[in-house]
């Protein structure tokens, strides 16, 4: 599959989301940051999991998975990030596989532009949708519920999945449609949910 501008394998930096009245950005990764990602899964391994370096330098910067992680900046200072891959089989959805941001550096309109670049993302190799995992315990199922999200299936504890894992825990497998107008529905929020995403919504995954 040809990745074009979401190609994170080339080096060069592709900008895919810009704000510049809240000065936020979106740009495709590059193997120097491969340090800030591996630090924010190693602060929010309970969340998102733990996905080895050497994974992250083959799959995603050495282009040999159709892997791709966005990088979300702030006044150039990079915030959050997001891994998701196009998926495959007959469903046709994207796969968002870890989201995280920065503990000192959570706000709604981070979320809104890495979501926004994955609708992109998704749209450019027709894909349906994006579908996420997250565990059963955490209160940011109700924060992916609030954004239009349907809770599809549950991946039960100690269930061997399609790929060969193994559930540690009961998980909320998620998934929305492109045309569910994800950036209208943040704009409805209440603060509620606004409180949830501020406790790290983002990263629980």
């Amino acid at each position: 599959m040809n990745l074009g501008k979401f190609d994170c394998s080339t080096g060069l930096v592709n900008v895919l989301y810009n704000d510049p009245i809240k000065n936020i950005s979106v740009r495709t990764s590059t193997i120097k940051d491969i340090l800030l990602i591996d630090k924010l899964q190693k602060e929010n391994s309970y969340a998102v999991g733990f996905i080895q370096k050497t994974i992250w330098e083959k799959y995603v910067f050495g282009g040999e998975r159709n892997f791709v992680v966005f990088i979300c900046e702030a006044n150039n200072d990079a915030v959050g990030y997001v891994l998701i891959t196009p998926g495959m089989g007959v469903y046709r959805y994207g796969k968002i596989q870890q989201i995280a941001v920065r503990n000192d550096a959570r706000r709604l309109y981070y979320g809104t532009a890495l979501l926004d670049v994955c609708r992109q993302f998704c749209e450019k190799f027709d894909r349906k949708g994006f579908t996420l995992r997250c565990r059963q315990d955490l209160e940011s199922n109700s924060f992916w519920k609030s954004l239009g999200f349907t809770n599809y299936d549950v991946w039960e504890k100690g269930k061997i999945n399609h790929v060969g894992f193994k559930a540690s825990d009961d998980i909320n497998l998620w998934k929305i449609d492109l045309n569910v107008n994800i950036i209208t529905l943040f704009d409805e929020i209440d603060d509620r949910d606004i409180k949830l995403f501020e406790k790290g919504a983002w990263t629980k995954i």
